[in-house]
């Protein structure tokens, strides 16, 4: 199997579709990988589009409909997340020919029409009210009698509800920003009604840590590139410090990685080493000695929050950025 981005259409029919890539319920998948993950495969399947690379005219049919709907999953993970996207910044296609290309996925698949329409337009939905709520699905991780079932309201916000055997669903009043939020806070109540509180503080902290850490998913796309990396770098370390709960510290840690990243590839585009980026990156103090564990966070963002396909291309980037630690005090 070859995994370049040059890799032939039938490789990315077989590897690219989203529901290999994407794993929307579960929260325990990172958000910067699956990003990744949906961005860089829709580019590399529209390029194949763009240059005719299937053999037969069936075969180009396919990888235009797979162009389609990984155009659709990522509006969809985007808004699933509360990410910043702008098509033409994160694809180099318009915001006009991205949507063609989402719009051609829903015009085939019913189900994802009604999603995309109750995260945007909502011609089928009433504006505005919190009690018109279209179940998006089950918690595929959750045990016990009671089922925790995820919806999207009127107000475009996330909702839960939890759901005896054969009886309806009981929707929380609480509109929520991101599943995530809503994932969690399902979870703490699924907690107190299954196990009475036996871990209830866990899933508290880790919403509260949550809270916290979403305005970093907000800015994934922003954040290689982004002015002052050192500085959101050093406030991003600092704050994962202070993170106890089990979930807090897996999602921190996975932005944490995604912003060393960002440290490592501006030192390579500066042709600094990372410690002299450390040194004059931020007002605050920063011990230059952190160069080699930070270089280790970008290693392993690339290892694990992002698509194996730019690997090669990623390590080798960070292969050519320097430490300079040990140059650090000479003259």
């Amino acid at each position: 199997m070859r995994e370049t981005r040059s890799a032939p259409a039938i490789w990315h029919m077989q590897h690219s579709r989203p529901e290999k890539l994407v794993s929307y319920f579960d929260p325990w998948q990172p958000v910067a990988r699956q990003l990744d993950l949906l961005s860089n495969r829709f580019r590399a399947v529209r390029a194949l589009c763009d240059v005719q690379a299937g053999r037969t005219e069936a075969e180009n049919t396919s990888l235009l409909e797979l162009c389609d709907a990984l155009a659709f999953h990522l509006i969809r993970a985007c808004m699933w997340w509360q990410v910043d996207f702008s098509p033409r910044a994160v694809t180099g296609v318009s915001a006009t020919s991205f949507m063609t290309h989402a719009r051609r996925h829903t015009q085939r698949v019913v189900e994802d029409e009604s999603l995309l329409d109750v995260l945007t337009w909502q011609h089928y939905m009433h504006p505005t009210d919190a009690r018109h709520i279209m179940v998006t699905g089950t918690d595929p991780l959750c045990r016990g009698a009671t089922t925790i079932v995820y919806g999207i309201d009127g107000r475009r916000g996330f909702r839960f509800a939890m759901r005896r055997a054969g009886g309806a669903p009981s929707w929380n009043d609480i509109t929520y920003p991101d599943f995530v939020s809503a994932c969690l806070n399902a979870r703490a109540l699924h907690c107190l009604i299954q196990t009475e509180c036996t871990a209830i503080g866990e899933w508290d902290l880790a919403r509260d840590e949550h809270e916290q850490a979403a305005g970093y998913h907000t800015q994934h796309f922003r954040t290689v590139g982004q002015a002052g990396p050192v500085e959101r770098y050093a406030t991003a370390l600092e704050r994962l410090s202070r993170f106890h709960s089990r979930f807090g510290r897996f999602e921190m840690e996975n932005i944490v990685n995604h912003l060393a990243f960002a440290v490592a590839q501006a030192a390579h585009a500066r042709g600094a080493s990372i410690a002299d980026l450390l040194r004059n990156g931020t007002d605050r103090p920063v011990n230059p000695r952190i160069a080699g564990s930070l270089k280790k966070r970008a290693q392993t963002h690339v290892a694990t929050g992002t698509d194996p396909l730019r690997r090669t291309e990623l390590d080798t980037l960070l292969t050519e950025v320097e430490t300079g630690f040990a140059l650090s005090h000479r003259g």
